[in-house]
C-alpha cells in the first residue's frame, strides 16, 4: 500500500501491535516484475473510490468539549448495510472503526472505515443525526450531508444553519449529537483526536 498503509492504521489503530513479517522478498518481487504502485492502481483501475485525506486535526476519534471523553460512534447492525442508522455519541475507546470519522474538504463528516462509505446526515424534517451513502467522485455533496467546521470548534449544519450538540437523551439516557441553534456552549465544540 507504499504511502496508504497509514490511512489503514488511522482506521485500525490495532494493526499497528501485529506483526507482518520480513516483506523483502515481496518488495523484490515487485520490483523484478516492474509492478505499478499502489497510487497508480487507485488512480487508473479504482478512480470512483474516495480516497480519505486525513488531514492532521481532522480525522480520527470526534470528540465533545463538553461531554468529556464521549465520541461519535456508528455501529450499524449489518456491516454490509452502512445507511439508515442514527449517530449515537458513546464513550471513546480508542480502537478505530466505529469511532473513526473524518472531516473532508468537501465539508463531509465521512464514516470511512468500511465499503461503501457513509456520511453523516440531517435531514430538515429532524434533529438528529442518521448515516447516508456519501456521494460519488465528482458529484456534488447532497446539501443536508454539509457541515462547516468552524474555528471554535462548532459544527454548524447548512442546510438547517444549527449547530450539533452532544445530549443525553431523556427518554433512554443514550446521549446523541443532535442539531440546536447555534450557542457558545461546550456541547456545541467538537476536536478530532488521533487516538486515546
Amino acid at each position: 500500500m507504499d504511502e496508504f498503509k497509514d490511512l489503514y492504521y488511522h482506521r485500525n489503530p490495532h494493526a499497528r501491535l501485529e506483526p507482518y513479517g520480513d516483506v523483502t522478498e515481496r518488495r523484490q518481487l515487485r520490483d523484478n516484475l516492474k509492478c505499478k504502485d499502489f497510487k497508480w492502481f487507485l488512480e487508473n483501475i479504482y478512480p470512483e473510490i474516495h480516497v480519505p485525506e486525513d488531514v492532521p486535526g481532522q480525522f480520527g476519534m470526534l470528540k465533545n468539549k463538553g461531554m468529556i471523553n464521549y465520541c461519535f460512534d456508528y455501529n450499524p447492525p449489518n456491516e454490509h448495510d452502512v445507511t439508515g442508522q442514527k449517530v449515537i455519541l458513546y464513550p471513546c475507546h480508542g480502537m478505530g472503526q466505529n469511532q473513526f470519522f473524518e472531516y473532508t474538504s468537501y465539508n463531509e463528516i465521512r464514516y470511512n472505515t468500511r465499503q461503501p462509505e457513509g456520511c453523516v446526515t440531517a435531514d430538515a424534517n429532524t434533529d438528529h443525526l442518521t448515516m447516508y451513502l456519501c456521494r460519488e467522485n465528482g458529484q456534488k455533496v447532497p446539501e443536508n450531508q454539509e457541515f462547516i467546521f468552524r474555528k471554535d470548534g462548532s459544527l454548524l449544519h447548512q442546510l438547517t444553519e444549527k449547530c450539533v450538540q452532544a445530549e443525553r437523551n431523556s427518554e433512554n439516557g443514550n446521549s446523541e449529537p443532535v442539531l440546536r441553534p447555534c450557542s457558545d456552549t461546550d456541547y456545541q465544540k467538537w476536536f478530532f483526536q488521533e487516538r486515546s
